[in-house]
């Protein structure tokens, strides 16, 4: 409400120089000020808020470690008022073969039990869970590379499958064929995971939807050392953000050696931080507007790209499974 209160204030103040001839004090404007949002209200200016936590802890192949973290921090950001927390990409079933060597022996309904815990997790505190995970779609097809969108009442209510697969990811998963999209507290809300950041269309599909924020999920971690990920990937977040006019919300493992940490860019580019390689959670509340205050700000791409209608939004053959097509199914 005080962003908006002062951007009336600051957009309304010539208005009232017809006022000039009776010498209104600086009481009296703020006098003036009461007596017309005491009239009308203050609803009539206000925004509807929303706080976002994104989380990074070190993803592991140990589900009962990963399920450790995500609780705790779900807890911890319910705690901060927080409206919805943001997980990295495989946060729960860890990421092949980083580590584990494959899904062969993979312990399915280990990891349903877990899913089913954090879903009624998210109900008692509150608050809409976007856990990344894999799920599973049949035995003669891979899981699909994902992320529930769990709602405050404890309900997968979507699902995000990883579209661009890399050539690695061909080999443990099915690629995914779909965006997805909700709407919270005012603000339309996309999903995206790690590779699908390296290709234009995948945000432009979701700008010609009218997303605002994207909330995109990678695993950029367990590596020996720096790569090239270390400055590409903080670089595409950015103009990704700059070139869609939206804020990106990018969680990533913090699991030793990661590389870059999770962060937040603006529609103008900028860009906020964790620590890199320490778990801990980001927050951010919408409406967004406290650079401005900081330094001139701007938008930079303000032409939208075209829509071909020939595009296609993934690598791989996408499962035709009911497991699959149902973005609901549970885990």
């Amino acid at each position: 409400m005080k962003t908006r209160f002062t951007c009336f204030l600051k957009n309304k103040k010539e208005n009232y120089s017809e006022f000039s001839a009776v010498n209104l004090t600086r009481a009296g404007y703020t006098i003036l000020i009461f007596l017309i949002f005491s009239i009308i209200g203050y609803g009539a200016f206000a925004q509807e808020k929303l706080k976002v936590a994104v989380c990074q802890f070190p993803v592991t192949g140990d589900l009962q470690s990963n399920f450790e973290y995500i609780t705790r921090f779900i807890k911890e950001a319910a705690s901060n008022n927080a409206d919805i927390i943001q997980f990295p990409e495989a946060a729960l079933s860890g990421y092949p073969p980083a580590d584990f060597p494959s899904f062969q022996e993979f312990n399915w309904d280990n990891l349903r039990d877990k899913s089913y815990k954090i879903m009624d997790f998210a109900r008692e505190n509150n608050i809409w869970v976007i856990l990344g995970s894999a799920h599973y779609i049949s035995e003669s097809e891979a899981p699909l590379n994902c992320l529930y969108i769990i709602s405050n009442k404890g309900k997968i209510v979507d699902r995000y499958d990883k579209s661009m697969l890399t050539t690695g990811d061909l080999k443990y998963y099915t690629p995914g064929n779909h965006i997805s999209i909700i709407e919270l507290n005012g603000y339309i809300i996309g999903f995206l995971i790690c590779k699908d950041s390296c290709f234009p269309e995948m945000y432009n599909i979701y700008r010609h939807n009218g997303v605002q924020i994207m909330i995109h999920s990678f695993y950029n971690a367990h590596h020996k050392g720096k790569t090239i990920l270390d400055e590409f990937i903080p670089a595409q977040i950015r103009v990704r953000a700059a070139d869609n006019l939206m804020w990106v919300l990018a969680s990533n493992s913090s699991g030793y050696y990661s590389s870059w940490p999770s962060c937040i860019s603006r529609p103008d580019g900028s860009l906020e931080s964790l620590e890199q390689g320490a778990p801990g959670i980001l927050y951010r509340e919408f409406p967004d507007n406290d650079k401005t205050t900081l330094y001139p700000s701007w938008t930079h791409n303000n032409k939208m790209m075209q829509l071909p209608s020939d595009e296609v939004y993934h690598n791989g053959i996408p499962s035709q499974h009911q497991r699959a097509i149902d973005t609901s199914s549970l885990p």
